[in-house]
């Protein structure tokens, strides 16, 4: 077995590198290394002790040594300056003494296509999520099902397998964003209501009709979820071609989305979409004097993007509409796409079904 170094860090300037060393000789060839500023190392390393002291010989940087792992295999981590030239005089001490330097994800156990998920998580939730994955939920999750089916509890292997099922479009979007669509008529509030969420000027807000031309986008995480919520150019008839190319590209957006949203302005006579199937209605501007009667459209929630009545409620109903029902902490949630395959090959549900095709609206 060999004993490994990686840089678990990204690469470039930063105040503090992490490296962890793995294998056979770690420990010995640390105390080598190391010089701690009191006392001196022991002969046998202890899970959770670490220590302040030197990393190096002739150039040593200042550096914290701490005992991760102590058995079966021991695995030590060095958090040392981040220059790039601290983490090549490690990587070359190291190197010297017989350990091989390998990227993180040859490093660190787990499928390379989860850890790369990992990587990449874009919010804490989902990256909490697939932690529980690469920890081992979702070999859990296959024991229990194994273990149902050779019993012959066909009704725990059903549950767990309808429960994963359920949870294959979040599994699809922990690093990818949710594709949300805000449209309707032209002036109704679509761009402040991006601006709204996003906290700052992201779309321009202007009074004449067809002002936002092209898809305009923006990324949020609302409740944890990573989301890209769309402001589309105002549905109309139009006789401007430049419009209609505006239009044409909502309409491409819309059918792309995952979630979608028809603004109605509460100041004016509604405009309804020609097709209400799919469509989450929000009545805007009710910081202004209604001009029609909002049981028309009783389901509908009340927002104003000046005084941000009803944002809270909006976000809330994003997060429910999107994932109905959250995983449990250490729950299995299959993400990868060997794991996707595997429940739509158990579950008989067609492949392009499942992989996006399915929209919470």
């Amino acid at each position: 077995m060999e004993t490994l170094l990686s840089c678990l860090t990204p690469p470039g300037k930063a105040a503090i590198a992490t490296l962890a060393v793995r294998g056979p000789k770690a420990w010995e060839i640390t105390r080598q290394l190391f010089v701690p500023r009191k006392g001196s190392l022991p002969d046998t390393p202890t899970a959770g002790k670490y220590w302040y002291g030197k990393l190096g010989k002739e150039h040593a940087d200042d550096a914290i040594l701490a005992v991760k792992q102590d058995a079966p295999t021991v695995c030590l981590e060095l958090h040392c300056h981040g220059g790039s030239e601290v983490v090549r005089m490690v990587q070359d001490l190291y190197a010297q003494s017989g350990v091989s330097i390998v990227p993180w994800k040859q490093f660190l156990d787990g499928p390379a296509e989860l850890l790369d998920l990992l990587a990449r998580a874009p919010t804490t939730r989902t990256a909490s999520i697939l932690l529980d994955q690469a920890n081992g939920a979702w070999q859990s999750c296959l024991q229990v099902m194994h273990d149902a089916e050779k019993q012959g509890v066909v009704a725990i292997l059903t549950q767990k397998l309808r429960r994963l099922d359920e949870l294959i479009p979040l599994g699809l979007h922990l690093v990818e964003p949710w594709k949300i669509v805000v449209a309707g008529a032209p002036n109704v509030g679509k761009s402040s209501l991006i601006n709204a969420l996003a906290g700052y000027i992201r779309s321009i807000v202007s009074p004449i009709p067809g002002t936002t031309r092209d898809v305009v986008s923006v990324r949020l995480a609302i409740d944890g979820w990573p989301v890209q919520i769309a402001d589309t150019a105002g549905i109309r008839t139009s006789s401007s071609k430049l419009e209609q190319q505006g239009i044409l590209r909502a309409q491409e957006a819309i059918s792309e989305a995952d979630l979608r949203f028809w603004l109605l302005d509460g100041s004016l006579e509604p405009t309804f979409p020609n097709d209400a199937n799919g469509w989450h209605f929000l009545i805007t501007k009710i910081d202004l004097p209604a001009a029609w009667d909002y049981q028309r459209t009783p389901l509908a929630l009340r927002i104003s993007a000046q005084t941000q009545g009803g944002l809270a409620e909006l976000c809330d109903l994003i997060s429910r509409l999107l994932v109905p029902r959250p995983p449990a902490p250490g729950e299995a949630v299959p993400c990868s796409g060997e794991q996707i395959d595997w429940v739509v090959t158990r579950s008989g549900l067609p492949v392009a079904e499942i992989r996006g095709l399915r929209r919470p609206y």
